[in-house]
């Protein structure tokens, strides 16, 4: 049984940022859960990040329950966000769009995708006031289901229950491998809280086709994930070059412009999560990092105006 009061606060502070959102000139900036600093604790990263200029992060299930197992309770990670300034507006992922059997099926893919974990991320975003939840295609089916409409239905409904919306993410290794596909599940299913999420890197890294993203209807963009890259693959393997060799944001060769005019450029209403899988950012000071990260974000935003 969900909290009624959490529910309550949860909306509220959606609703006020939403409104500090849509007053300000850039969009809201999000540390994703994969971007890493060389920091010690939750609380060290949360402080560096906020002094960055990140106002959100990006939470797994899988850190939310390395954080529980230091001995902080979940009103103490509550407080320690709130206490600078920073929410948690990211929840990721749910891999294969787990969902009520009953209402669409279970998930074929049920690494981080099973209906516990869904109950535990619906439960993080009441407490937490997250503003959207990730979800993939399955990286172990080579083409959609026959059901995949339904069950990204009934994984939106779920969702709706805590004001949640639902971001799908292509990624070329899953069997929603680019924009084209993520664009006609979200229509098909036809959810207001349905949505797509766009990483950069998976778009160049894949179809890299302009015209797809320009397809993706305005109202249907949920997030955005920001960062950079070489031109040439630093490595041939496309997991290994995408967990180990991303860029910081106008620090490689991507052309971040052209990606932001194809989706209609920078809004204000669409947080950009900030997501850097390098380990030359693992290493590197966390302040500076954490620096580095938003003044490159910052640079390429500023470029970029709302069509």
């Amino acid at each position: 049984m969900r909290c009624r009061c959490l529910q309550g606060r949860r909306n509220r502070t959606y609703e006020r940022s939403r409104m500090v959102a849509a007053a300000g000139s850039q969009p809201m900036l999000v540390l994703a859960n994969l971007t890493p600093l060389r920091v010690a604790t939750f609380q060290q990263r949360v402080e560096v990040a906020a002094a960055a200029g990140f106002t959100a992060l990006g939470l797994s299930l899988t850190s939310y329950r390395q954080i529980l197992a230091t001995g902080l309770s979940p009103r103490e990670v509550r407080a320690i966000l709130d206490g600078n300034g920073v929410r948690v507006a990211e929840l990721e992922v749910i891999i294969g769009f787990a969902a009520d059997p009953e209402t669409g099926g279970g998930a074929p893919d049920t690494r981080g995708g099973s209906l516990a974990d869904l109950d535990e991320y619906l439960a993080m975003a009441e407490l937490f006031g997250a503003r959207h939840l990730q979800t993939v295609g399955s990286f172990r089916a080579p083409i959609v289901e026959p059901d995949v409409i339904e069950r990204f239905a009934a994984l939106c409904d779920r969702a709706a229950d805590v004001g949640l919306k639902v971001a799908l993410e292509f990624i070329p290794t899953t069997n929603v491998p680019d924009a084209a596909t993520a664009n006609w599940i979200v229509t098909e299913a036809g959810r207001p809280n349905g949505g797509v999420c766009v990483d950069v890197w998976h778009h160049v890294r894949g179809a890299n086709d302009l015209a797809l993203l320009r397809a993706i209807d305005r109202a249907h963009l949920v997030s955005i994930q920001l960062d950079d890259g070489p031109i040439d693959r630093a490595d041939p393997d496309f997991r290994t070059e995408t967990l180990h060799y991303r860029n910081v944001p106008d620090e490689g060769q991507f052309d971040l412009d052209a990606f932001l005019a194809a989706l209609g450029g920078a809004d204000p209403a669409i947080p950009v999560s900030v997501e850097v899988l390098s380990d030359e950012l693992a290493a590197a000071d966390p302040v500076d990092a954490a620096r580095r990260l938003v003044t490159g974000t910052k640079a390429v935003l500023a470029r970029s105006q709302p069509s």
